[in-house]
Formats: structure tokens, sequence, C-alpha cells
């Protein structure tokens, strides 16, 4: 579809006031010759006309125009401010050609290092911005699971434990890096809280290398899997009804370690995963077209931005999908055990 870009929109507008101030000047020059027009029918169909489609012309400059420039000025602001950083890229796009090219530019030669910085200040802006007690809600969530222990309700205690255990380990420490064994151990926390929720229509399995314990020492970026265990679920398996599995299979080489996350669910259509994959193959994680429809995308465009920012661009995501058939999310990482960031 050929973009509309925002420069255009505003010369065909304006293009548009001026020829209807034209006809709106011709018009009163008639009347003004001719007073007697003001009597008839057609003046009286004309006028009415005229004076319908300049407040037309003015809600459509105010939809097409003036709320993109004022959505554009708004993210300024934010950028001024700290508060958003590779966003910028994104929001003022569409603006011209010419700029769509300087911000590609901008944007390719920027230095990660700086990107990952400010990036770091955003989570931590949002993470005050909506701050909650830890400590406090640990403390609820202990006595809640202590109460249902006493109650005779075992299996609620069980819940509450791996809910305070999984937001322990997502609210816990400001690093980049887990374990692998870290990242399996939270995504079977938060799948126990999702087997109970779906009256245990689910099932996780955890492929790993036979005799090599090593490879769960392996660092990947923290929070990776679960966000593409959570999407499978909510973009593969709820909609089946019946449930289903996910595989986590774990593979590596003597430099790459590959995870893959397989669902049975309904699956991407081909038109969509192209799409995703495309996304995919950018480092963008605020483009937010990525969850039209409400078919999933953003998760996984997060999680693929992470890993390239801190990996490099030869890591990151590929999915494949059959329809009716099921998902795979595939992910290629470096496989390292040190605590290194911006290693490409």
């Amino acid at each position: 579809m050929k973009k509309q870009w925002l420069k255009k929109r505003i010369l065909i507008w304006i293009r548009a006031m001026i020829s209807w101030s034209c006809l709106a000047l011709i018009l009163l020059f008639l009347i003004l010759l001719k007073p007697e027009l003001t009597e008839s029918i057609l003046y009286t169909v004309i006028a009415w006309s005229m004076l319908f489609s300049f407040f037309l012309m003015l809600a459509i400059g105010k939809v097409m125009i003036l709320e993109p420039l004022r959505t554009i000025r708004k993210k300024i602001e934010l950028f001024n401010d700290g508060i958003i950083f590779t966003e910028i890229f994104k929001n003022l796009e569409g603006i011209s050609p010419d700029t769509d090219a300087l911000l590609l530019k901008v944007h390719t030669i920027l230095d990660k290092d700086k990107i990952m910085e400010n990036a770091k200040q955003q989570a931590r802006y949002l993470a005050l911005q909506n701050q909650i007690n830890p400590h406090f809600l640990y403390n609820v969530l202990e006595s809640i699971r202590s109460d249902a222990i006493m109650a005779g309700v075992p299996e609620i205690g069980k819940i509450t434990e791996a809910l305070a255990v999984f937001f322990r380990y997502t609210t816990s420490k400001m690093e980049s890096l887990s374990t692998l064994q870290e990242e399996l151990n939270n995504v079977e926390n938060y799948f126990l809280i999702q087997k109970y929720r779906f009256d245990d229509k689910l099932e996780l399995k955890i492929k790993l290398p036979r005799n090599d314990e090593e490879i769960l020492k392996t660092r990947i970026p923290k929070l990776t899997l679960q966000p593409i265990v959570e999407n499978a679920i909510k973009h593969g398996l709820e909609p089946k009804v019946s449930g289903g599995t996910i595989v986590i299979d774990i593979e590596h080489s003597e430099t790459v370690l590959y995870l893959s996350v397989v669902d049975d669910g309904i699956g991407i259509e081909e038109t969509r995963l192209g799409c995703l994959n495309e996304k995919l193959s950018r480092m963008d994680a605020n483009d937010t077209s990525a969850n039209e429809g409400g078919k999933g995308g953003i998760a996984l465009i997060n999680v693929n931005s992470r890993i390239r920012l801190l990996m490099g661009d030869e890591y990151g995501i590929h999915i494949l999908s059959t329809p009716r058939i099921g998902t795979e999310v595939c992910l290629t990482l470096p496989y390292m055990f040190e605590q290194t960031e911006g290693i490409g």
C-alpha cells in the first residue's frame, strides 16, 4: 500500500482550502453583482454545500494533520525529557521521504552502547512509575500460601508460592543476563500458574542435550523465554480451547546456542507470518503495529530487539508456522558463560 506522507497530506489540504476560498470569493462576488441570486434555490444549495465542505475540511485537517502533529510533539517532549529513546525513530516516520531516509541513517549509525544505556534508563523510569513494594507483595503472597495450607487447600498454596517466585525473579536485579537454568525455572513457575488457570489442559516439555548439564550455566538475556511461552499460550493454545503442549528444545554448537519454543496451537497465517519475520529482521522493539488485530507480535519483537542489542545483529528470532498445526519460535544466541554485554 502506498505510504501517505504527512507532508503530502498537508499540501493537499492547503490546496483544498485555497480552492474553497476561491469558490467562496467567486460566490460572494456574484452576490454583490446580482443580489437577487440570494432568493434562488440554487444559491441556497450552493451556500449550504460550501458551508458543509468547509467544516468537513476542518475535520479532515484535524484528524489527518493536527492529531499526528500533536503526537509527534508529545513524543519529542518525551524524548527531550529522556523518557523514550528508540521510539522516536518510529514515531517520526511518515513525515516525508527525505525525513524517513534521515531517520533511518541516524538510527543505523547510532552507537549501540548509547542505545542500551538509554533503554535501561527508560526501563528504570517505567519501573519507578509502576513500582510496587516487592517485600509487601511477597509477604502478602506468603500469608495467602500459609493460610491455604492451614485450610487444607495445598494446591492454592502451591500456586501462590509459584506466583511469588515468579514476581521475585521478574522484579529483582537489574542485570541484563541470567543463566539458562534461571530462565527455565522462571518458565516452569509461570507455566504452573497457567496450568492452574486452564485446568491442567496445558503441558510443558523441556528437551536438553544428554549428559550436558553445563549448558544450563550458559547466559542469555533475562526474560527471554517466558514472554515467548506466554505468547504461545495466548495466541496459539488459548484459542484452541482444548489446550495443548509447548516444547522448549535446547541445542548448541561450540559458539551458538539454539533454543526453540514449539506449540501445537492454531498457527499463524502465511501473510501474517511473513510480516512478523520481516519485522524481526529489523532491530525495532517499538513497532506497535505488530499487534494489530490482537494477534500478538510485540513480545517477540521486544525479545528479539533485546537479543540483537545485547548480543549482535547475527542473533535473534525467526518464526516457522503452519495454520492449524502449530508454531515454532527459533532463537539463536551466543553460547557463552561469562557476564558479557554488547558482544556484537
